[in-house]
């Protein structure tokens, strides 16, 4: 029995949206920590250092995730105007197996390569 091009966008909205709430939580997570950026650095040199470093990586991560969070807050737009799967370049289908592996996927293969 072959699945129906609906069920696999069901499946895909579905793996977006864990994929969002867990981004969301890591956000929260990162938020939190760097929220601690009030407190004074520690006295001693190389633990300011260790510090600040844990901040840059922290800011990093937060930038990752914003930026993902994005691309399936626009994906998830995408399926409800019923334009999901379609380049947005070429107005020609996404290919399957590239969803798939980047279900946010705004653009064809060609035109990922193109740009």
């Amino acid at each position: 029995m072959s699945r129906k091009p609906h069920d696999s966008q069901r499946d895909t909205r579905e793996k977006l949206l864990l994929r969002a709430a867990e981004l969301r939580n890591r956000l929260g997570r990162v938020q939190a920590d760097l929220g601690r950026r009030t407190e004074p650095l520690p006295r001693d040199a190389p633990d300011a250092a260790i510090a600040v470093e844990n901040d840059e990586v922290l800011t990093a991560i937060e930038t990752a995730a914003s930026s993902e969070l994005a691309h399936i807050d626009a994906a998830l737009d995408r399926m409800n105007d019923g334009v999901f799967g379609i380049c947005e370049a070429c107005a020609q289908p996404i290919e399957a197996g590239r969803l798939e592996a980047v279900p946010y996927a705004s653009r064809c293969g060609s035109c990922a390569k193109a740009a």
